[in-house]
């Protein structure tokens, strides 16, 4: 059975990203980066903000979604990630 609760980070993970997070000298969390390396020393990123919005860029088109509500389906994920991953 398939859970209702889409995770998105989990998606990344298991679709190769590698995930950074990046905090404030609190120690809070400020954002977090995942990365793809998709061709020799070429890489797309995403950031998750502290608001839980997204923001995704990819080397050929630059910045593509900016502070963005985050997708709920694996489907809807796919569909930024199939953009983001163009060279």
């Amino acid at each position: 059975m398939e859970s209702n609760k889409f995770n998105f980070y989990q998606f990344l993970e298991e679709n190769g990203y590698e995930k950074e997070v990046i905090r404030e000298r609190s120690g809070e969390t400020f954002c977090t980066n995942y990365q793809k390396n998709i061709a020799p020393e070429t890489w797309n990123a995403i950031t998750i903000h502290k608001n839980k919005t997204f923001s995704a860029a990819s080397p050929s088109l630059g910045l593509v979604y900016k502070e963005r509500e985050q997708p709920s389906t694996a489907k809807d994920a796919r569909v930024i990630l199939d953009v983001i991953e163009k060279e």
